[in-house]
């Protein structure tokens, strides 16, 4: 396992989300600096989960609603943009402190979404995250991949981005 080093363990900060109630699994891993929060939906195909109290709001009821009706949300997503997120997510929140643009496919910041990948997944491998190899592949370590795990692909037509 390899090391973070100190000039990036000091200027960012990694998270990891898997679930918020046994009926709310969504994978994501992240890193945030200064200057760029770097989101990896690790399930992005499927919807992102709803928790009970939140479903109930008069809030997220209204959202529905007018999803329904074809209304405006008064709200810079749409409900299937809520629900369905893109594997990638980048933000600038210098400029973009709500995070409303997402830059992930903007080559412009390509150079900066390589190098937070990069250290994202420097992070997993030094927490022994399970979910290094998502959504790609499944991380084997048993067996004869006991001495030298490695990601194994599913077969899923997704492809391994680092």
């Amino acid at each position: 396992m390899s090391r973070l080093s100190s000039s990036i363990s000091r200027t960012a900060i990694f998270a990891s989300h898997d679930l918020h109630e046994c009926t709310m699994y969504y994978p994501m891993r992240s890193i945030r600096t200064h200057e760029y929060q770097l989101i990896h939906n690790l399930n992005f195909l499927m919807p992102f989960t709803i928790d009970q109290d939140f479903f109930a709001s008069p809030t997220f009821q209204d959202l529905l609603e007018r999803t329904r009706l074809g209304q405006p949300l008064h709200w810079y997503k749409t409900l299937k943009e809520y629900y369905y997120r893109p594997q990638w997510e980048l933000y600038d929140i210098r400029t973009d402190p709500r995070e409303e643009v997402n830059l992930a496919g903007n080559e412009s910041y390509a150079l900066i979404f390589k190098s937070l990948k990069t250290q994202l997944n420097a992070w997993q491998n030094i927490t022994a995250d399970p979910w290094i190899c998502a959504p790609h592949g499944v991380l084997e370590f048993q067996g004869k991949y006991k001495a030298h795990p490695r990601c194994l692909s599913l077969e899923n037509g997704l492809k391994n981005e680092l």
